[in-house]
Protein backbone atom coordinates (compact mmCIF):
# COMPACT_ATOMS: atom_id res chain seq x y z
CA UNK A 1 0.00 0.00 0.00
CA UNK A 2 3.06 2.70 1.08
CA UNK A 3 4.35 1.77 -2.37
CA UNK A 4 1.16 2.64 -4.37
CA UNK A 5 0.85 5.82 -2.32
CA UNK A 6 4.05 6.56 -3.47
CA UNK A 7 4.32 5.94 -7.05
CA UNK A 8 0.17 7.37 -7.04
CA UNK A 9 2.06 11.12 -5.66
CA UNK A 10 4.78 11.07 -7.86
CA UNK A 11 2.66 10.19 -10.89
CA UNK A 12 0.10 13.20 -9.79
CA UNK A 13 3.16 15.41 -9.34
CA UNK A 14 4.34 15.12 -12.45
CA UNK A 15 1.22 14.80 -14.73
CA UNK A 16 0.39 18.28 -12.81
CA UNK A 17 3.01 19.56 -13.72
CA UNK A 18 3.37 19.38 -16.89
CA UNK A 19 -0.76 19.07 -17.76
CA UNK A 20 -2.28 21.55 -15.40
CA UNK A 21 -0.16 24.55 -15.92
CA UNK A 22 -2.05 26.28 -18.50
CA UNK A 23 -3.41 29.22 -15.96
CA UNK A 24 -0.53 31.48 -14.89
CA UNK A 25 -0.70 32.34 -11.20
CA UNK A 26 1.71 35.31 -9.84
CA UNK A 27 5.07 34.47 -8.30
CA UNK A 28 3.50 35.11 -5.01
CA UNK A 29 1.19 32.71 -5.07
CA UNK A 30 3.49 30.35 -6.84
CA UNK A 31 5.46 30.23 -4.05
CA UNK A 32 2.73 29.78 -1.14
CA UNK A 33 1.54 26.80 -3.22
CA UNK A 34 5.19 25.57 -3.31
CA UNK A 35 5.26 26.03 0.35
CA UNK A 36 2.02 24.41 1.02
CA UNK A 37 3.47 20.97 -0.70
CA UNK A 38 6.90 21.15 1.55
CA UNK A 39 4.96 21.52 4.44
CA UNK A 40 3.20 18.72 3.61
CA UNK A 41 5.85 16.49 2.64
CA UNK A 42 7.32 16.89 5.96
CA UNK A 43 4.19 16.01 7.96
CA UNK A 44 2.46 19.24 8.69
CA UNK A 45 -0.35 18.62 6.72
CA UNK A 46 -3.16 20.56 8.55
CA UNK A 47 -1.06 23.74 7.89
CA UNK A 48 -0.30 22.90 4.29
CA UNK A 49 -4.12 22.05 3.43
CA UNK A 50 -4.92 26.03 5.15
CA UNK A 51 -2.36 27.01 2.24
CA UNK A 52 -3.73 25.56 -0.57
CA UNK A 53 -7.34 26.17 0.36
CA UNK A 54 -6.69 30.08 1.12
CA UNK A 55 -5.14 30.11 -2.47
CA UNK A 56 -7.87 28.03 -4.41
CA UNK A 57 -10.14 31.12 -2.85
CA UNK A 58 -8.32 33.38 -4.51
CA UNK A 59 -7.09 31.36 -7.62
CA UNK A 60 -10.01 28.92 -8.27
CA UNK A 61 -8.40 27.89 -11.59
CA UNK A 62 -5.22 26.61 -10.07
CA UNK A 63 -6.16 22.80 -10.74
CA UNK A 64 -2.65 21.88 -9.18
CA UNK A 65 -3.28 23.37 -5.91
CA UNK A 66 -6.80 21.18 -5.71
CA UNK A 67 -4.71 18.33 -6.72
CA UNK A 68 -2.49 18.54 -4.06
CA UNK A 69 -5.17 19.37 -1.55
CA UNK A 70 -6.31 15.95 -2.34
CA UNK A 71 -3.37 14.48 -1.14
CA UNK A 72 -3.10 16.44 1.78
CA UNK A 73 -6.63 15.05 2.61
CA UNK A 74 -5.71 11.74 2.11
CA UNK A 75 -2.88 11.89 4.11
CA UNK A 76 -4.54 13.28 6.98
CA UNK A 77 -7.44 10.35 6.39
CA UNK A 78 -10.23 12.91 5.48
CA UNK A 79 -11.10 10.56 2.57
CA UNK A 80 -14.28 12.45 1.94
CA UNK A 81 -12.40 15.62 1.08
CA UNK A 82 -9.57 14.07 -0.80
CA UNK A 83 -12.39 12.51 -2.92
CA UNK A 84 -14.36 15.63 -3.48
CA UNK A 85 -11.24 17.21 -4.96
CA UNK A 86 -9.77 15.11 -7.03
CA UNK A 87 -13.36 14.50 -8.35
CA UNK A 88 -13.42 18.17 -9.29
CA UNK A 89 -10.39 18.13 -11.53
CA UNK A 90 -11.49 14.73 -12.94
CA UNK A 91 -14.77 16.54 -14.33
CA UNK A 92 -13.37 19.36 -15.38
CA UNK A 93 -13.25 19.10 -19.17
CA UNK A 94 -10.21 21.40 -19.75
CA UNK A 95 -8.43 18.20 -17.48
CA UNK A 96 -6.10 15.62 -19.67
CA UNK A 97 -6.94 12.24 -20.34
CA UNK A 98 -3.74 11.11 -19.18
CA UNK A 99 -4.35 13.26 -15.66
CA UNK A 100 -7.76 11.94 -15.96
CA UNK A 101 -6.20 8.53 -15.54
CA UNK A 102 -3.81 9.21 -12.57
CA UNK A 103 -6.61 10.67 -10.54
CA UNK A 104 -8.88 7.70 -11.14
CA UNK A 105 -5.64 5.64 -9.88
CA UNK A 106 -5.95 7.92 -6.62
CA UNK A 107 -9.39 7.49 -6.12
CA UNK A 108 -9.91 4.08 -6.12
CA UNK A 109 -6.54 3.86 -3.89
CA UNK A 110 -8.68 6.35 -1.51
CA UNK A 111 -11.83 4.27 -1.52
CA UNK A 112 -9.90 0.98 -1.22
CA UNK A 113 -8.31 2.14 2.00
CA UNK A 114 -11.39 3.92 3.04
CA UNK A 115 -13.07 0.84 2.82
CA UNK A 116 -10.27 -1.23 5.02
CA UNK A 117 -10.72 1.54 7.33
CA UNK A 118 -14.41 1.38 8.15
CA UNK A 119 -14.19 -2.65 7.93
CA UNK A 120 -11.90 -2.22 11.31
CA UNK A 121 -13.66 0.71 13.08
CA UNK A 122 -14.47 -1.52 15.81
CA UNK A 123 -11.17 -3.23 17.55
CA UNK A 124 -12.51 -6.13 20.50
CA UNK A 125 -9.94 -7.52 22.60
CA UNK A 126 -9.34 -8.47 26.14
CA UNK A 127 -7.88 -11.04 28.10
CA UNK A 128 -8.06 -13.96 30.89
CA UNK A 129 -5.90 -14.90 33.93
CA UNK A 130 -6.18 -17.01 36.70
CA UNK A 131 -3.52 -16.99 39.79
CA UNK A 132 -2.38 -18.19 43.05
CA UNK A 133 -0.54 -17.06 45.72
CA UNK A 134 0.51 -17.18 49.20
CA UNK A 135 0.81 -13.78 51.42
CA UNK A 136 1.74 -14.38 54.66
CA UNK A 137 -0.27 -10.87 56.29
CA UNK A 138 -3.37 -10.61 54.60
CA UNK A 139 -4.89 -7.80 56.50
CA UNK A 140 -1.49 -5.71 56.90
CA UNK A 141 -1.27 -6.01 60.69
CA UNK A 142 1.17 -5.58 62.89
CA UNK A 143 3.61 -9.05 63.53
CA UNK A 144 3.53 -8.60 67.37
CA UNK A 145 -0.07 -8.90 69.83
CA UNK A 146 2.20 -6.56 72.25
CA UNK A 147 1.89 -2.73 70.77
CA UNK A 148 3.19 0.44 72.51
CA UNK A 149 0.62 3.01 73.24
CA UNK A 150 1.81 6.88 74.43
CA UNK A 151 4.27 4.46 76.54
CA UNK A 152 1.69 1.54 77.72
CA UNK A 153 1.83 -1.74 76.13
CA UNK A 154 -1.21 -3.08 75.49
CA UNK A 155 -2.16 -6.59 73.64
CA UNK A 156 -3.64 -6.96 70.29
CA UNK A 157 -6.52 -9.76 69.96
CA UNK A 158 -5.34 -12.60 67.47
CA UNK A 159 -7.20 -11.27 64.57
CA UNK A 160 -5.43 -7.97 64.80
CA UNK A 161 -1.86 -9.58 64.13
CA UNK A 162 -0.96 -10.68 60.92
CA UNK A 163 -2.92 -12.90 59.07
CA UNK A 164 -0.99 -15.50 56.60
CA UNK A 165 -3.29 -17.53 53.86
CA UNK A 166 -3.01 -18.91 50.34
CA UNK A 167 -5.63 -17.59 47.85
CA UNK A 168 -6.65 -17.52 44.24
CA UNK A 169 -7.27 -15.02 41.59
CA UNK A 170 -9.31 -14.68 38.58
CA UNK A 171 -9.51 -11.67 36.04
CA UNK A 172 -11.06 -10.96 33.20
CA UNK A 173 -10.79 -7.68 31.03
CA UNK A 174 -12.51 -6.84 27.78
CA UNK A 175 -11.87 -3.76 25.75
CA UNK A 176 -13.43 -2.24 22.45
CA UNK A 177 -12.12 0.80 20.52
CA UNK A 178 -14.07 2.95 18.27
CA UNK A 179 -11.64 4.14 15.70
CA UNK A 180 -13.26 7.96 14.95
CA UNK A 181 -13.15 8.83 11.18
CA UNK A 182 -10.73 11.47 10.22
CA UNK A 183 -7.74 12.94 11.92
CA UNK A 184 -7.36 16.36 13.98
CA UNK A 185 -4.76 19.07 13.83
CA UNK A 186 -3.02 19.19 17.26
CA UNK A 187 0.56 19.88 17.11
CA UNK A 188 2.15 19.20 13.38
CA UNK A 189 0.88 15.98 12.50
CA UNK A 190 -2.38 14.34 11.97
CA UNK A 191 -3.72 12.95 14.95
CA UNK A 192 -5.99 9.92 15.34
CA UNK A 193 -8.70 9.50 17.93
CA UNK A 194 -9.97 6.50 19.79
CA UNK A 195 -13.12 6.26 22.16
CA UNK A 196 -12.05 3.62 24.32
CA UNK A 197 -14.51 1.54 27.15
CA UNK A 198 -12.87 -1.24 29.19
CA UNK A 199 -14.48 -3.31 31.51
CA UNK A 200 -12.48 -5.41 34.08
CA UNK A 201 -13.77 -7.82 36.61
CA UNK A 202 -11.40 -9.12 39.21
CA UNK A 203 -11.63 -11.64 42.36
CA UNK A 204 -9.38 -12.33 44.68
CA UNK A 205 -10.50 -15.41 47.04
CA UNK A 206 -8.47 -16.77 50.18
CA UNK A 207 -8.75 -20.00 51.68
CA UNK A 208 -7.79 -19.23 55.11
CA UNK A 209 -9.28 -15.44 55.81
CA UNK A 210 -12.46 -15.04 53.67
CA UNK A 211 -13.17 -11.91 55.51
CA UNK A 212 -10.83 -10.21 53.33
CA UNK A 213 -11.83 -12.01 50.00
CA UNK A 214 -11.29 -8.98 47.61
CA UNK A 215 -13.47 -8.38 43.98
CA UNK A 216 -13.30 -5.15 41.70
CA UNK A 217 -15.72 -3.62 39.07
CA UNK A 218 -13.72 -1.50 36.78
CA UNK A 219 -14.83 0.25 34.12
CA UNK A 220 -14.03 3.11 32.26
CA UNK A 221 -14.75 5.13 28.86
CA UNK A 222 -13.20 7.84 27.43
CA UNK A 223 -10.65 9.32 24.19
CA UNK A 224 -7.20 8.15 23.00
CA UNK A 225 -5.40 10.79 21.07
CA UNK A 226 -2.56 8.96 18.73
CA UNK A 227 -0.13 11.27 17.35
CA UNK A 228 1.62 10.20 14.03
CA UNK A 229 4.30 11.36 15.48
CA UNK A 230 5.83 10.69 19.12
CA UNK A 231 2.61 11.42 21.53
CA UNK A 232 -0.14 9.84 22.77
CA UNK A 233 -2.86 10.89 24.98
CA UNK A 234 -5.62 9.78 27.15
CA UNK A 235 -8.62 11.41 29.05
CA UNK A 236 -11.25 9.00 30.50
CA UNK A 237 -14.09 8.89 33.52
CA UNK A 238 -13.49 5.32 35.49
CA UNK A 239 -15.81 4.19 38.13
CA UNK A 240 -15.07 1.15 40.47
CA UNK A 241 -17.27 -1.42 42.88
CA UNK A 242 -15.52 -2.71 45.69
CA UNK A 243 -16.50 -5.34 47.70
CA UNK A 244 -14.30 -7.00 50.88
CA UNK A 245 -15.24 -9.53 52.45
CA UNK A 246 -18.10 -10.38 50.34
CA UNK A 247 -19.81 -7.07 51.66
CA UNK A 248 -20.03 -3.56 49.54
CA UNK A 249 -17.53 -1.39 50.62
CA UNK A 250 -17.71 1.09 48.43
CA UNK A 251 -17.56 3.11 44.79
CA UNK A 252 -15.00 5.01 43.41
CA UNK A 253 -15.96 7.78 40.68
CA UNK A 254 -13.22 9.74 38.74
CA UNK A 255 -11.07 11.06 35.90
CA UNK A 256 -7.84 10.00 34.71
CA UNK A 257 -5.58 11.83 31.94
CA UNK A 258 -2.31 10.96 30.55
CA UNK A 259 0.21 11.93 28.18
CA UNK A 260 3.16 10.31 26.87
CA UNK A 261 6.10 11.65 24.58
CA UNK A 262 8.82 9.06 22.90
CA UNK A 263 11.68 11.23 21.94
CA UNK A 264 14.79 8.60 20.48
CA UNK A 265 14.94 6.13 23.64
CA UNK A 266 13.43 7.93 26.31
CA UNK A 267 9.18 7.93 26.88
CA UNK A 268 8.27 10.75 28.93
CA UNK A 269 4.73 9.93 30.85
CA UNK A 270 2.48 12.48 33.14
CA UNK A 271 -0.52 11.45 34.54
CA UNK A 272 -3.05 12.91 36.28
CA UNK A 273 -6.34 11.74 38.02
CA UNK A 274 -9.33 13.06 40.78
CA UNK A 275 -11.57 10.11 42.18
CA UNK A 276 -14.39 10.57 44.87
CA UNK A 277 -13.84 7.40 47.26
CA UNK A 278 -17.44 7.07 48.62
CA UNK A 279 -17.46 3.90 51.10
CA UNK A 280 -20.91 1.87 52.04
CA UNK A 281 -19.74 0.68 55.96
CA UNK A 282 -20.42 2.46 58.91
CA UNK A 283 -16.45 1.93 59.71
CA UNK A 284 -14.67 3.72 56.91
CA UNK A 285 -16.87 6.46 56.26
CA UNK A 286 -13.91 8.85 58.06
CA UNK A 287 -12.42 7.98 55.23
CA UNK A 288 -14.81 9.37 52.12
CA UNK A 289 -13.29 12.28 49.85
CA UNK A 290 -11.39 13.28 47.13
CA UNK A 291 -8.20 11.86 46.16
CA UNK A 292 -6.12 13.92 43.41
CA UNK A 293 -3.09 12.69 42.02
CA UNK A 294 -0.39 13.79 39.39
CA UNK A 295 2.54 11.74 38.46
CA UNK A 296 5.60 11.61 36.15
CA UNK A 297 7.62 9.18 34.61
CA UNK A 298 10.86 8.64 32.38
CA UNK A 299 11.21 5.06 30.80
CA UNK A 300 14.71 4.62 29.36
CA UNK A 301 15.46 1.92 26.71
CA UNK A 302 19.14 1.35 27.30
CA UNK A 303 19.40 -1.77 24.56
CA UNK A 304 16.40 -3.84 22.57
CA UNK A 305 16.82 -6.16 25.54
CA UNK A 306 17.63 -3.73 28.55
CA UNK A 307 14.85 -1.16 29.77
CA UNK A 308 14.57 1.28 33.18
CA UNK A 309 11.70 3.59 34.59
CA UNK A 310 11.81 5.98 37.16
CA UNK A 311 8.75 8.10 38.55
CA UNK A 312 7.24 10.26 40.88
CA UNK A 313 3.97 10.71 42.14
CA UNK A 314 2.41 12.87 44.50
CA UNK A 315 -1.31 12.33 45.90
CA UNK A 316 -3.56 14.54 48.08
CA UNK A 317 -6.57 12.69 49.63
CA UNK A 318 -8.80 15.32 51.74
CA UNK A 319 -11.39 12.65 53.75
CA UNK A 320 -13.96 13.59 56.03
CA UNK A 321 -11.85 13.69 58.95
CA UNK A 322 -8.58 15.13 59.35
CA UNK A 323 -7.17 12.04 60.77
CA UNK A 324 -7.26 10.53 57.52
CA UNK A 325 -6.43 12.99 55.47
CA UNK A 326 -2.88 13.00 53.72
CA UNK A 327 -0.55 13.68 51.36
CA UNK A 328 1.52 11.42 49.52
CA UNK A 329 4.83 11.13 47.81
CA UNK A 330 6.31 8.26 45.87
CA UNK A 331 9.31 7.73 44.35
CA UNK A 332 8.96 3.82 41.74
CA UNK A 333 12.08 2.27 39.91
CA UNK A 334 12.18 -0.73 37.65
CA UNK A 335 14.62 -2.56 35.44
CA UNK A 336 13.50 -4.64 32.88
CA UNK A 337 15.62 -7.24 30.96
CA UNK A 338 14.24 -9.02 27.44
CA UNK A 339 16.08 -12.94 28.04
CA UNK A 340 14.48 -14.16 24.75
CA UNK A 341 11.65 -12.99 22.58
CA UNK A 342 9.20 -14.80 24.76
CA UNK A 343 10.60 -14.27 28.78
CA UNK A 344 11.02 -11.29 30.54
CA UNK A 345 12.71 -11.01 34.13
CA UNK A 346 12.15 -7.62 36.03
CA UNK A 347 13.10 -6.15 38.94
CA UNK A 348 10.96 -2.87 41.26
CA UNK A 349 11.44 -0.99 44.24
CA UNK A 350 9.12 1.46 45.27
CA UNK A 351 9.23 4.22 48.27
CA UNK A 352 6.17 6.10 49.49
CA UNK A 353 5.98 8.83 52.25
CA UNK A 354 2.81 9.27 53.61
CA UNK A 355 2.02 12.25 56.74
CA UNK A 356 -1.53 12.33 57.85
CA UNK A 357 -3.56 15.49 59.20
CA UNK A 358 -4.89 15.33 62.08
CA UNK A 359 -4.92 13.74 65.53
CA UNK A 360 -4.76 9.78 65.46
CA UNK A 361 -7.10 8.92 67.54
CA UNK A 362 -5.93 7.23 71.43
CA UNK A 363 -2.77 7.85 70.02
CA UNK A 364 -3.51 11.86 70.37
CA UNK A 365 -0.74 12.90 67.31
CA UNK A 366 -0.35 12.59 63.98
CA UNK A 367 0.23 9.60 62.09
CA UNK A 368 3.55 9.44 59.29
CA UNK A 369 4.47 6.62 57.53
CA UNK A 370 7.58 5.11 55.20
CA UNK A 371 6.84 2.59 53.09
CA UNK A 372 9.27 0.22 51.25
CA UNK A 373 8.62 -2.39 48.16
CA UNK A 374 10.34 -4.33 46.18
CA UNK A 375 9.43 -6.95 43.97
CA UNK A 376 10.90 -8.77 41.24
CA UNK A 377 8.98 -11.06 38.46
CA UNK A 378 8.93 -12.98 35.12
CA UNK A 379 6.79 -13.31 32.23
CA UNK A 380 7.13 -16.15 29.74
CA UNK A 381 4.61 -16.55 26.58
CA UNK A 382 3.97 -19.20 24.67
CA UNK A 383 4.75 -19.70 21.11
CA UNK A 384 3.45 -22.97 19.78
CA UNK A 385 1.72 -26.19 21.50
CA UNK A 386 -1.15 -26.58 23.37
CA UNK A 387 -0.77 -23.67 25.32
CA UNK A 388 0.63 -21.45 22.69
CA UNK A 389 -0.50 -17.56 23.05
CA UNK A 390 -0.85 -18.21 26.37
CA UNK A 391 1.51 -16.39 29.22
CA UNK A 392 3.18 -17.60 32.47
CA UNK A 393 3.78 -14.92 35.22
CA UNK A 394 5.83 -15.19 38.75
CA UNK A 395 5.58 -12.48 41.08
CA UNK A 396 7.32 -11.82 44.28
CA UNK A 397 6.73 -8.69 46.86
CA UNK A 398 8.30 -7.67 49.86
CA UNK A 399 6.57 -4.30 51.88
CA UNK A 400 8.12 -2.74 55.13
CA UNK A 401 5.58 -0.71 56.71
CA UNK A 402 6.94 1.88 59.55
CA UNK A 403 4.91 4.55 61.25
CA UNK A 404 5.03 6.25 64.29
CA UNK A 405 1.71 4.95 64.96
CA UNK A 406 2.14 1.33 66.06
CA UNK A 407 -0.68 -0.10 65.44
CA UNK A 408 0.10 0.49 61.50
CA UNK A 409 4.08 -1.18 61.50
CA UNK A 410 3.78 -3.97 59.60
CA UNK A 411 6.01 -6.47 57.04
CA UNK A 412 3.88 -8.22 53.86
CA UNK A 413 5.40 -10.97 51.77
CA UNK A 414 3.49 -11.94 48.67
CA UNK A 415 4.51 -14.63 46.05
CA UNK A 416 1.75 -15.63 43.44
CA UNK A 417 1.58 -17.12 39.80
CA UNK A 418 -0.40 -16.72 36.88
CA UNK A 419 -1.36 -17.86 34.06
CA UNK A 420 -3.23 -15.80 31.19
CA UNK A 421 -4.79 -15.41 27.61
CA UNK A 422 -4.56 -12.30 25.88
CA UNK A 423 -7.61 -12.32 22.62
Amino acid sequence: MKKVLLVTNMLLVASVSTSLMAAEVPEELNQSFLEAVKLRDEGNVFASIELLEQLIASQPQHKRAELELAVAFYRARLYADAQAYAKSVLSDPSTPDSVKETIQVFLDQVAAEQEATDKNRHRWSGSFGLGVGFDNNVNASPDSSLISVNGAEFSLAPNSISQESKYGTINLLGRHAYVIPGTIGLGIRPVQREWVSTLNLYRKAYSEESNYNLDVITFSTGMDFISSTNWRASLAVRADAIRLGNKSLGWFKGINGSYTMVEGVNEFTFTADVTQQDYDDAANKNREGVRTGLGAEVLHQFSSTVAAKVGLDLALMNAKEDFKTYQSKSLHSGLYYTVMDNMMVYGELNYRLLDYDGVEPVYNHSRNEHQVQGVLGATYNFKEGSLAEWGVGARLSGINNTSDVSIYDYSRTDLSFDLSKQF
